[in-house]
C-alpha cells in the first residue's frame, strides 16, 4: 500500500510539473496562432517566420490570425508568401495588447502590411519596419474588405474573407484602445503610406518617415468606420487625443512632396 501511495504521489508530481511547464511555455510564447485560419499554437522565435501555410490566402489577400503577437527587443517577425499577395492582414484575437520592440518584416514584393489588435499596440524604441509596401497599424475591431467582406478580430466567426482589398477600419467600441510610439523609428518605402489609427495616440520621441508618401494619424473615441484611402472622421461622434511630444518627427519630404493627416485635418503637401 505504501509503495502504491508513493507511486501515485510521483505520478501526480510529474503531471503537475508537466502542466506547469506547458503553461509557462505558453505564457512566454510571444507569437501564437489562434487556429481560426489554420494551425494553432506558438511559433518558434526569436526570429519568427510566418509563411503563407499558417494563414489563408484569398486572391491577393493573405490573412493571418494570432492569439498573441509580440516582437521583443532583438527579435523579428517575418511574413512571407507568393508574389500574388498584395495585402498581408494580421489580426490579434487573444485580448492582450501587442508590444513591438524588434523588427517587423514582409518579404513579399510590393505587399502592404496591416496589423490590428483591439487590445492595443505599443512600438518600443527598438521597433523597426522592413516592409515592401504601405504599413497600417490599428486598434480597430475589424477591417472592411470592399463593401461586403470583413476580417474581424473581436468576433472571428463574423468574418467574411474576400478578394476585395481593405477599404476601412471598423470600430465597435466607444473606447478604442490606444497606440503608442515610444522612441521608435518607423520608415516605409518611397511613395507608400504609414497609418496609425486607433483610440488615443501617443508619439513620444518617435520618428515616422514616408518619403514622397503619406502619414495618417487618426484617433477616435466612438464607434464607426474609417475609409483607408480617404480618411474622414465625420461619422464619429467623438474623436480621441493625439499627443506628439519629446522632439518627435514626422517626415514626408521628398522630390514629389508628401502629406500628413492628423485627426481630421490634412496639411498641405510639403517638401
Amino acid at each position: 500500500m505504501k509503495n502504491n501511495r508513493s507511486l501515485h504521489s510521483l505520478v501526480l508530481l510529474v503531471m503537475a510539473l508537466f502542466i506547469h511547464g506547458s503553461l509557462a511555455s505558453l505564457g512566454h510564447a510571444e507569437i501564437t496562432l489562434d487556429g481560426t485560419l489554420g494551425p494553432s499554437g506558438p511559433l518558434s522565435g526569436p526570429d519568427f517566420m510566418i509563411p503563407v501555410e499558417v494563414g489563408r490566402q484569398v486572391g491577393g489577400n493573405l490573412f493571418h490570425s494570432f492569439g498573441v503577437f509580440n516582437v521583443n527587443t532583438g527579435e523579428s517577425a517575418t511574413f512571407s508568401g507568393p508574389n500574388s499577395v498584395e495585402n498581408v492582414l494580421g489580426r490579434v484575437t487573444g485580448g492582450s495588447s501587442s508590444t513591438i520592440d524588434g523588427l517587423l518584416r514582409s518579404e513579399i514584393p510590393g505587399a502592404n502590411l496591416y496589423l490590428i489588435n483591439p487590445a492595443g499596440i505599443m512600438f518600443g524604441p527598438n521597433a523597426q519596419l522592413d516592409v515592401q509596401g504601405s504599413f497600417h497599424a490599428s486598434t480597430a475591431d475589424f477591417i472592411r474588405l470592399g463593401e461586403n467582406g470583413r476580417f474581424d478580430a473581436v468576433e472571428p466567426d463574423n468574418s467574411l474573407l474576400t478578394v476585395a482589398p481593405p477599404s476601412a477600419f471598423g470600430f465597435l467600441s466607444e473606447n478604442p484602445a490606444s497606440i503608442s510610439v515610444q522612441g521608435s523609428s518607423l520608415n516605409i518605402p518611397q511613395e507608400e503610406t504609414l497609418s496609425i489609427v486607433g483610440g488615443d495616440i501617443q508619439i513620444m520621441g518617435g520618428i515616422l518617415s514616408a518619403l514622397d508618401g503619406r502619414i495618417n494619424l487618426a484617433s477616435v473615441a466612438s464607434t464607426g468606420e474609417i475609409n483607408i484611402e480617404n480618411i474622414h472622421l465625420n461619422a464619429f461622434e467623438r474623436l480621441g487625443d493625439i499627443e506628439i511630444t519629446e522632439s518627435s518627427s514626422l517626415f514626408t519630404t521628398g522630390l514629389q512632396g508628401g502629406n500628413i493627416y492628423v485627426s481630421d485635418q490634412l496639411t498641405a503637401p510639403f517638401r
